[in-house]
């Protein structure tokens, strides 16, 4: 079993058996929590820049949590599995991935790429390619939304982290991570097919006081 600091050295994706729902959340709170990631966008006219920020209250929505759980667990119990509370009971052990495999094991299997590739989220960001992305452009239909994707490809996979603007604050915060498999040399990402290629680098990273 991988520990958290272990995880982002690897040089290839862990296997689901050798982490845990714990690991990943620790991961989180050290390598994403703690840091403010300042990006700039050259446009064609001018220049902008923006913040991203890792709150607790993201992390179960990027691993699909409240997805499993959804048809399985009361509605009124829904709060458990998302938000701080769903990040309290992982610390607390109350939820780990044997329970989400108990709840729905098909939906399990469906978003279980986001706990195999996840390690690679603080790589991603440090020299992301990104689109400005309009899920209408998406074909066949998604239900993936967001205001821009981050995306980079490792291992004929195309790794994405989907952002948009905090409506309370002016930065963005993570709200969707996912993993496309490619079959086989050129073929396409279809989140990243006909959508708008904007040139975005990184410009520092700060510990939030």
């Amino acid at each position: 079993m991988y520990k958290s600091v272990e995880l982002k050295e690897l040089a290839i994706k862990p296997k689901i058996n050798d982490i845990t729902l714990e690991i990943l959340r620790e991961y989180y709170e050290i390598f994403l929590h703690p840091f403010i990631y300042t990006y700039k966008v050259m446009g064609k006219d001018e220049t902008k820049k923006f913040d991203v920020r890792f709150n607790i209250n993201n992390f179960c929505h990027l691993l699909g949590i409240e997805s499993i759980a959804k048809r399985a667990v009361r509605f009124t119990e829904l709060h458990n599995y998302r938000g701080e509370d769903g990040w309290n009971n992982i610390k607390n052990g109350v939820i780990d991935i044997r329970h989400l495999k108990q709840l729905n094991k098909k939906q399990f299997q469906n978003v279980k790429a986001k706990y195999v590739y996840f390690y690679l989220i603080p790589s991603l960001l440090e020299s992301p390619l990104a689109v400005n992305y309009d899920k209408s452009k998406v074909i066949p239909p998604t239900n993936i939304e967001c205001e821009m994707l981050f995306y980079s490809t490792y291992d004929n996979a195309v790794v994405h982290l989907g952002l948009e603007k905090e409506k309370q604050n002016n930065y963005y915060v993570p709200r969707t991570f996912f993993v496309e498999k490619l079959g086989k040399a050129g073929d396409k990402d279809i989140y990243i097919d006909n959508q708008e290629q904007i040139t975005v680098s990184k410009v520092n990273r700060v510990i939030m006081i």
